[in-house]
């Protein structure tokens, strides 16, 4: 758990984040009185949101958060900002290792295929993250995958050996069809690319950051100084 330091503090996209309750009751501001109370009693229970990339219409001093839905409601994804004053504490995004030890009510078969990539992806030095609706399912008990949903894994290499070594781990296990998987890469300039495209190596990648969306050449976003 990372405490808070300062309104500075870089939030990651994905990362978990948690408000003081009730203090944030006062900030939150939505139209939607029905989304409204979604976000409230969301809070309320001590369960934590996700930061989010920044969309036009929010405040350039504000943190931007967005919660997920279950399948049985109407809007799914719910965006709003608060103030940095109001966060208790954020985390990275749950690992696939604590996701696979939790009550997650996964079938049998996409347990023991993640297992198997969890081990292949420790073995060279990597821990996989998740986020998206297993993500949600484990941090508020409701049912949010159904038999057609992907995992979505966030992939954050120390190095480009290490980068394309786990393309290859996540090409074989999708190869294998036990399990829909999808998610990022998260690259050290802290750029994000739907890792299926870099498998793909297509000439120009969506390229995500808190600060928005981007058209990015391929080679571009493999040259990595931290890497070089």
């Amino acid at each position: 758990m990372i405490k808070l330091q300062s309104p500075s503090f870089a939030f990651k996209r994905h990362a978990r984040v948690w408000l003081n309750w009730p203090d944030a009751a006062e900030c939150i501001f939505l139209n939607n009185a029905t989304q409204r109370e979604a976000i409230q009693q969301h809070a309320a229970r001590g369960l934590p949101f996700v930061a989010r990339s920044r969309q036009p219409d929010d405040g350039a001093d504000l943190v931007p958060l967005g919660l997920r839905m279950p399948r049985t409601e109407a809007a799914r994804s719910l965006s709003f900002c608060v103030p940095a004053s109001v966060i208790r504490d954020v985390d990275d995004a749950i690992s696939l290792s604590e996701a696979l030890s939790s009550e997650n009510n996964l079938p049998p078969l996409w347990h023991d295929t993640l297992l198997h990539l969890q081990s292949d992806a420790e073995r060279i030095g990597l821990t996989l993250r998740v986020y998206g609706s297993l993500a949600w399912q484990i941090a508020s008990g409701t049912q949010y995958m159904a038999d057609n949903s992907d995992i979505d894994l966030l992939v954050i290499p120390d190095s480009e050996e290490q980068a394309r070594a786990a393309l290859r781990l996540l090409d074989a296990v999708e190869k294998e069809g036990n399990v829909r998987l999808d998610g990022e890469m998260i690259f050290p300039d802290g750029r994000a690319v739907a890792w299926k495209e870099l498998l793909a190596n297509t000439r120009l990648v969506l390229v995500k950051t808190l600060a928005g969306v981007t058209l990015t050449s391929m080679e571009c976003v493999w040259k990595q100084p931290a890497w070089h």
